[in-house]
């Protein structure tokens, strides 16, 4: 069991797993997009904001298709994977308009 495997393994630590990648993709990306304008990275800061989007849903993709797990906790298990599916939902919902509304001025 890898160290990753074994964190995981903990049906709290999964449940918020998912909102917590959320939330620090949503601070990167929404800073990126500032300093995008700020720094004016021109044809740059659309594909840097793409990546970024890209490189958020990795982990949470991850997490929501990590099946539950058959032990005494089912029903926090079952919790865990719904909130994971949602955060997921949740980032693309989010975090596609980022990726083409500008901000800039």
């Amino acid at each position: 069991m890898t160290a990753m495997t074994a964190i995981l393994s903990h049906p709290l630590v999964r449940l918020i797993a998912g909102f917590v990648v959320w939330s620090v993709a949503f601070v990167v990306l929404y800073a990126a997009q500032a300093l995008g304008c700020a720094y004016g990275w021109g044809d740059w800061h659309r594909p840097i904001l793409w990546l970024l989007f890209l490189l958020a849903l990795v982990p949470m993709a991850w997490l929501a298709l990590l099946g539950p797990r058959h032990d005494h906790q089912h029903a926090l298990n079952m919790a865990a994977v719904w909130t994971n599916r949602a955060a997921l939902l949740a980032a693309v919902l989010i975090f596609l308009p980022v990726t083409f509304a500008s901000l800039c001025q």
